[in-house]
């Protein structure tokens, strides 16, 4: 049976726009880091057990103004970063919580940050639509990339460092070579705003999510669309592979969460009104659990059961 195994009511005094979950897969005993940013200016980062019922608040971080909108741990779990729409990206040691760079990613708002694979650079989705290129170890902008569309809203990064996803406001996704940054391809399929991006765990699949209230599944053999799916009411605000990759979570600002089959393309479970308002991210953890974030400050923890 599915269920929701713990709930916290006040995560944060606002609104919870981001989450992030990583655990050692080399060391199933060492409790997984949920990360969490919210509009009260605040990162915070949670002990989350096996179990999904225990919970416990390791640390909260300040320096960030006008809302935390994107978190993301960097593929090692050794450091995460956090934006803001200050237009500021902070980078943070995963284990003593200390800062290791503030990098100013202005004048615009920056909206989505992601790793590279190798760990070496952080990537900003900022509103011109391009994707901005930091070194971590000096701060510095290495260098711009193009990706031919609107505000850039989303960004993934596949799993082998093949490509660099970004999703913008006028309803497209910018495919980009991982290794050099350059722009290679326009997937075309949604009418609004694509909101979240997510690659499966081999890289074949690009899953993407808009305000259209479709999720669409792109293979990367061809580029061809192979699904799309619809169920939700509203806009579809995140979505997230499983690790075995073939289930994954949508959530949406219809207050619900969906758990799809990736083999039939349809909807296994839903969990309606997971939330008392949108839901912003879904985020998966160890043993088929899931965790969610939302407009109403909760953070949810759910076993997943195939």
């Amino acid at each position: 049976m599915n269920t929701i195994e713990k709930r916290l009511e006040v995560a944060h005094d606002e609104a919870i726009w981001a989450a992030d979950w990583y655990h050692n897969v080399d060391n199933p005993l060492e409790p997984g880091k949920l990360v969490t940013g919210a509009l009260d200016d605040t990162v915070k980062v949670w002990s989350v057990d096996d179990s999904g019922q225990n919970i416990t608040l390791e640390k909260t971080l300040l320096g960030h103004s006008l809302g935390v909108v994107s978190t993301v741990i960097d593929p090692s779990g050794k450091m995460f970063a956090s934006s803001s729409l200050d237009s500021n990206i902070s980078i943070w040691d995963l284990e003593t919580y200390e800062k290791k760079k503030s990098i100013d990613s202005g004048p615009l708002e920056c909206w989505t940050v992601q790793f590279t694979r190798d760990s070496q650079y952080v990537l900003s989705g900022n509103g011109d639509g391009k994707i901005e290129m930091f070194s971590v170890e000096t701060g510095k902008k290495e260098k711009s990339l193009e990706t031919k569309g609107k505000m850039a809203l989303s960004l993934a990064v596949s799993p082998d460092g093949k490509w660099i996803a970004c999703g913008g406001s006028n309803g497209l996704v910018a495919l980009l070579d991982g290794p050099t940054g350059n722009f290679f391809k326009t997937l075309e399929g949604h009418a609004m705003p694509v909101r979240a991006l997510a690659f499966s765990p081999d890289s074949s699949l690009l899953l993407t999510a808009s305000d259209d209230k479709h999720v669409k599944i792109y293979a990367l053999q061809d580029f061809s669309v192979v699904g799309t799916m619809s169920g939700h009411s509203s806009w579809v605000l995140g979505v997230a592979f499983s690790a075995d990759g073939q289930t994954f979570a949508t959530c949406s600002a219809d207050k619900s969460i969906r758990i799809w089959d990736l083999e039939t393309k349809s909807c296994s479970h839903t969990f309606p009104d997971a939330h008392s308002d949108q839901i912003w991210s879904v985020v998966w953890g160890p043993k088929n659990k899931l965790a969610s974030v939302g407009e109403d400050k909760a953070i949810n923890i759910y076993t997943i059961m195939k």
